[in-house]
């Protein structure tokens, strides 16, 4: 009973000081959103990266977390916006995402292609990483892979769907709780600083 009077003051919260944000489908429950707010909040490094943006719900979530005075930080978002991971099937996106993101065009660079073509060139040190695309256990370990070796130290790497992706579970359990100086969890949603 106090859980849902909570998760209702919650969800109020959210509509009423991220109604465009939250008007964006997503597969994010509002504890998730609002530990997205925070960790991103939590950040002292400049360099943010999502891997799977799909439509941007989770990308403005991240970015209401960077935005504050003073702040010049990044969100780069890595998609091919074609929906190559979704189950839906094939259909174009990206422009619904930059429609979704405008709010928070001035933090938000979108890189279009698959996540580990685009690390191949990415050049930043980044302090924060989202993961959240192929799901799959192969899918999961080479955005790893890819994406590990240019995170700054102390960095905080999270993952979307660990509760129910065995993918994601396995490469959470193999390759990053390992090397965890600290972690977190929500039902479906999994933080580390490394």
């Amino acid at each position: 009973m106090i859980q849902k009077i909570v998760n209702r003051i919650i969800n109020m919260y959210l509509n009423l000081k991220y109604a465009e944000e939250n008007k964006i489908f997503t597969h994010l429950s509002v504890n998730e959103k609002i530990k997205l707010i925070q960790l991103a909040n939590n950040v002292n490094g400049n360099i943010f990266l999502e891997v799977g943006s799909y439509l941007g719900a989770s990308s403005c979530f991240i970015a209401a977390g960077i935005k504050k005075p003073g702040k010049e930080a990044k969100l780069y978002c890595i998609d091919t916006w074609e929906n190559d991971a979704m189950t839906e099937g094939k259909k174009e996106t990206f422009q619904i995402f930059i429609e979704n993101t405008k709010k928070y065009q001035d933090i938000i660079i979108p890189l279009r292609g698959i996540s580990v073509e685009v690390a191949k060139t990415f050049k930043d040190i980044i302090d924060f990483l989202f993961i959240d695309g192929d799901h799959s256990y192969e899918g999961v370990k080479a955005d790893v892979d890819a994406w590990f070796p240019k995170l700054n130290k102390n960095a905080i790497v999270i993952f979307h769907d660990i509760g129910w992706a065995e993918g994601v579970q396995r490469v959470i359990a193999k390759e990053v709780a390992p090397r965890a100086k600290k972690e977190g969890r929500l039902p479906n949603l999994y933080w580390a600083s490394l």
